[in-house]
C-alpha cells in the first residue's frame, strides 16, 4: 500500500498530551499521600508515574489511592496543566506542507483522516472546558435506548427543546422524557489560503469548531438554567457581588440539603470580587490574589467565570447564577458522540474545503432547587 503522507498530521493531531504549564516538562507530579486533618496531602520524595507512565503503586489499593488525590488535585486546582498534540511539536512548514497534501488528495481520503485525527483533541478541550459539560456530566446512550429520568411528580423540571435553545418546562407525571437536539459547526477554508496562509491552518479550524461546540451547548445550559431558577428559589439581587451577595445565593441552594457546588458569574463581576473579597480574606490569600488575578474557590464551591464581548456571549453582565452538584441537577444523554465529514462547495462554485462536526445530545434539569439565580440591580 502507497504510503499516505497525510495521514502523519492526522495521527499527530490525535495524540494529545498533558502538560505542566509551569515547566512545560510533560505532566508528572510529585507522589501525593490521602488528605491530613489539616486539609494538606503529604508528597514523598518520588514522582507519580515511572518511564513507561505506569503509576508508581506498591499494590492495587495503593494505586487507587494515588488515582484518587491526583484527580481531587486536578479538580481542585493543584495542578496547571494544558493539553498539547503531538502536531503542536511539528515544525510550521512541516505542517503546512503536510497539510496542503492533505487538501489536495483528489480521493478526499486525505481530508478525511486529518477531520477524524481533530476529534480527539476538540472532544478533550469541550470536557476539559466546556461549561454545560460541567454542570450535567455527560453519558453516551445506546442506539435506540429510551431516555427516561425520574421526576417528583410535584416539581416542574425542564428542557432543551429540539431548537438547542428553548427551554422547554414538564409540569405533570413522574418522568421526564428529554428530546435531542443537534449541535454542528462547519469551519471552512478558501482554497487559496492553504497556499498563502502564514497562520496555522489546522489550529484555526480546531479552535473555530470547538468554540461553536462550545457555545452551543453551553447557552443551552444557561437558557434552562435561567428558566428553571426561579421555579424553587429567588433571586438574588446585588449593587456590588461580595460575599453576602454569594452567600444568600448559597443559601437558596442548600436550604434544601443539597451542597452549592459551582458559582457561574460574567467576567466583569470578577472585578467586584477582587475589590471586595480581598479586603475581607488573610493577608496570604491577598497576595495569592494579587499575584494569581483571580479567585478559583469561594465558600467552598468553584467559580466559572464566562467571558465574551459580543463573541460567544451566553452569559450577560451583571448575571450570576448558582449550582448544586451534577448528580443531583438534570442530566446531559449524548446520542451520538462528535464526529466528522469533510465537506466542500466545490458543486455550488465556491472554492472552499472544510469539515462538519455533528453530535446528537439531550439536556434537562431534574431539580430546580439546586439552581439560584442572582442580579445586579
Amino acid at each position: 500500500m502507497k504510503h499516505n503522507p497525510y495521514l502523519q498530521a492526522a495521527n499527530a493531531v490525535s495524540k494529545v498530551r498533558t502538560f505542566d504549564r509551569k515547566t512545560g516538562e510533560p505532566f508528572n507530579p510529585m507522589d501525593l499521600g490521602p488528605k491530613r486533618r489539616s486539609g494538606q496531602r503529604s508528597v514523598s520524595a518520588s514522582k507519580m508515574f515511572n518511564s513507561q507512565g505506569e503509576i508508581n503503586a506498591s499494590s492495587k489499593a495503593d494505586a487507587f489511592q494515588k488515582i484518587s488525590a491526583l484527580i481531587d488535585g486536578l479538580a481542585e486546582g493543584d495542578y496547571q496543566v494544558e493539553k498539547r498534540s503531538a502536531y503542536d511539536d511539528m515544525g510550521h512548514e512541516q505542517a503546512q506542507a503536510v497539510l496542503k497534501e492533505a487538501f489536495s488528495d483528489t480521493t478526499s481520503e486525505g481530508f478525511r483522516l486529518v477531520g477524524q485525527g481533530l476529534l480527539n483533541p476538540i472532544k478533550e478541550v469541550i470536557d476539559y472546558e466546556g461549561l454545560a459539560r460541567k454542570l450535567w456530566a455527560p453519558r453516551t446512550v445506546k442506539a435506540g435506548e429510551i431516555v427516561r429520568y425520574d421526576k417528583d411528580p410535584f416539581v416542574t423540571a425542564w428542557q432543551i427543546a429540539e431548537d438547542a435553545t428553548t427551554a422547554e418546562s414538564v409540569v405533570t407525571g413522574s418522568y421526564v422524557y428529554p428530546p435531542e437536539f443537534e449541535i454542528t459547526t462547519y469551519p471552512s477554508l478558501e482554497i487559496k489560503d492553504k497556499f498563502r496562509a502564514q497562520f496555522d491552518l489546522l489550529a484555526r479550524v480546531q479552535d473555530r469548531a470547538r468554540q461553536a461546540i462550545e457555545y452551543q451547548e453551553d447557552l443551552a445550559a444557561m437558557n434552562i438554567l435561567s428558566a428553571g431558577g426561579n421555579q424553587a428559589n429567588i433571586t438574588t439581587n446585588f449593587a456590588v457581588l461580595n460575599l453576602a451577595a454569594l452567600e444568600s445565593m448559597r443559601y437558596q441552594i442548600e436550604r434544601h440539603r443539597l451542597i452549592c457546588d459551582k458559582f457561574i458569574i460574567h467576567r466583569q463581576e470578577v472585578s467586584d470580587l477582587v475589590n471586595t473579597v480581598s479586603a475581607q480574606v488573610d493577608p496570604v490569600t491577598q497576595r495569592e490574589l494579587i499575584m494569581a488575578g483571580y479567585i478559583g474557590n469561594i465558600l467552598n464551591a468553584l467559580i466559572v467565570t464566562t467571558a465574551g464581548t459580543n463573541t460567544y456571549e451566553i452569559l450577560q453582565p451583571g448575571e450570576a447564577k448558582a449550582v448544586t452538584s451534577p448528580e443531583y441537577l438534570g442530566g446531559m444523554p449524548i446520542r451520538v458522540e462528535l464526529f466528522s465529514e469533510p465537506v466542500n462547495q466545490f458543486m455550488i462554485g465556491n472554492p472552499r474545503q472544510g469539515w462538519f462536526f455533528y453530535e446528537l445530545i439531550s439536556m434537562c434539569l431534574i431539580n430546580p432547587a439546586g439552581v439560584a439565580l442572582g442580579q445586579r440591580l
